[in-house]
């Protein structure tokens, strides 16, 4: 019987487990962050980029429609108009009448107006907003060479006179007539020298509904993404925790046959004077 218990303890050997170093908490908690990081920085990125891309097309869509608006304006016309008492004359109305037209076709328009430099003062000329018949109804109307007081609170504003370029906001900006993101063209006369602005203003509330769909589609990939991170974190810890139990009760069955005369410790430990070769730390 030498060789079937030589043979048998050949096998017990190669059957031996190894001491391995099984944290089933902490290798679920690794994988959940480096999924939670890479959710977070990806979304993060498209988002940006998103929002840059719709923030600039309706930028460019404001000025696209400035300069449009710009053309309709005859330089004489607009040139000729500079007392208070210009506004009821058949003149202006006709030459508003376009303009007020373009504003009615596009609700998003909350503003559309023209503006001169006179001295360190803003004037404004034309302007579309009518003036409301119920006296209820505030007033956001400017008649004609009505200064413009709340002017440096405008940096776009102040940039297209400065310039003589088109130019957008920024970032929004709060006047007296409400808080706005604006496009702003230069009108040219026949000679094409500067002779004011035109500015078209989009109130700030329509400007961050047109974002709202971005904002709303990140939101649903962050929710996503710590969903799947915890899902995956579930599988790894249950996985891990299974072979954690199984390794150990493997350990606890050599320990119990004495395989070599080592004892296993219920923990998977060798007993003091005992020998655990092929253990893998």
């Amino acid at each position: 019987m030498p060789s079937s218990n030589s043979s048998l303890d050949d096998l017990m050997t190669e059957l031996r487990p190894a001491r391995y170093q099984i944290r089933p908490f902490a290798e679920a908690l690794a994988v959940a962050i480096v999924i939670i990081i890479a959710t977070i920085s990806t979304t993060y990125f498209i988002y940006a980029r998103a929002l840059y891309a719709q923030e600039a097309e309706i930028r460019q869509g404001l000025l696209r429609t400035a300069h449009v608006a710009a053309s309709i304006i005859d330089p004489k016309v607009h040139q000729s108009i500079h007392l208070a008492s210009d506004e009821s004359s058949e003149r202006y109305q006709n030459a508003l009448a376009p303009l007020v037209r373009m504003q009615q076709s596009d609700p998003q328009i909350a503003y559309l107006y023209t503006a001169i430099k006179k001295g360190e003062n803003y004037y404004f000329i034309f302007d579309t907003t009518p003036t409301p018949t119920d006296p209820k109804v505030e007033d956001t109307s400017v008649a004609v060479m009505q200064i413009y007081t709340d002017a440096h609170e405008n940096a776009a504003f102040l940039r297209a006179f400065a310039t003589e370029k088109p130019t957008t906001s920024d970032e929004s900006y709060t006047d007296e007539y409400g808080k706005f993101i604006s496009g702003y063209v230069p009108l040219k006369d026949d000679n094409g020298l500067v002779y004011g602005i035109l500015g078209m203003d989009i109130d700030v509330k329509d400007y961050e509904a047109r974002l709202l769909p971005i904002r709303r589609a990140t939101t649903r990939a962050y929710v996503a993404g710590f969903f799947v991170a915890f899902l995956m974190a579930s599988a790894i810890w249950f996985l891990r925790n299974f072979i954690f139990v199984l390794n150990r009760k493997r350990l606890r069955m050599f320990d119990l046959l004495n395989v070599n005369s080592a004892p296993w410790g219920a923990d998977g430990s060798v007993a003091a004077g005992g020998s655990s070769p092929n253990v893998v730390k």
